[in-house]
């Protein structure tokens, strides 16, 4: 079949250099305009994934300030809006034409900022946020750049706040992650409201994926000084993670 791809074109790339960087976000700049609908099609868990990292933001007694790392067109920041309407929100995402369809999408409010930046090594203030969340963008980090990042989420969350990230994860063994690719694959080449070319589109996308096991994510958020790190939630590779401070 045209749109298959093979397993390891999503797990052979150890090392995402300057040009790997700007084919990630070529990819995400070419599919901004139909991101938000193509995802609830690409997600077979859509609501269970985004409404266990809603539901966990709960363990935050009062959310004023968020950090929505790679933020994309804002779909994950719209969801905790709407659960925390008074809180300041900032969408920090790499890709302009993803940001600025998120920018229409909270077109005059005054609670939500925007930074155009590389998440992985983008200056952020100390004890500043509440909740620091993300949606499907941390997989895309080089392992060592992920526990960068974890380090940099640890001193810029207040005591008391949150990490929470929904993403994919890679199986912890060649038979699970063949399973867990396989599931995918089948569910978006039978979903019959993606065309061939979205299809298409999604497998040349999961190209520049560099997925980390659960296990060792869970550790590195300890090693960065978060503890209490545990999976909430999980379907075949999607996940729901978290960690507090």
């Amino acid at each position: 079949m045209s749109n298959s791809i093979s397993i390891n074109d999503r797990t052979e790339a150890p090392f995402i250099g300057l040009g790997g960087l700007e084919e990630i976000q070529n990819q995400f700049n070419a599919v901004s305009e139909k991101y938000d609908k193509q995802r609830r099609f690409l997600i077979p868990c859509f609501d269970d994934f985004y409404g266990t990292a809603l539901a966990l933001s709960e363990n935050v007694p009062a959310v004023k300030s968020i950090l929505d790392v790679r933020a994309g067109t804002g779909l994950m920041s719209a969801f905790f809006h709407e659960k925390y309407p008074e809180a300041k929100i900032t969408l920090v995402d790499i890709s302009k034409e993803m940001l600025k369809k998120a920018e229409e999408r909270f077109e005059g409010n005054e609670n939500i900022s925007f930074l155009n930046a590389d998440f992985s090594t983008v200056d952020l203030p100390e004890n500043h946020y509440d909740l620091v969340v993300s949606g499907l963008a941390i997989h895309h980090l080089p392992n060592e750049l992920k526990q960068q990042l974890f380090g940099k989420i640890t001193k810029t969350l207040k005591p008391g706040g949150w990490f929470i990230n929904a993403d994919q994860v890679l199986g912890e063994t060649e038979v699970a992650e063949k399973i867990f690719t396989e599931n995918w694959k089948n569910h978006v080449e039978q979903n019959p409201n993606l065309t061939g070319e979205e299809k298409q589109s999604a497998f040349e996308r999961i190209k520049v994926d560099i997925m980390a096991p659960l296990k060792p994510q869970l550790e590195w958020l300890e090693n960065a000084g978060l503890q209490n790190a545990n999976c909430y939630y999980q379907y075949y590779n999607f996940v729901v993670f978290a960690a507090n401070k």
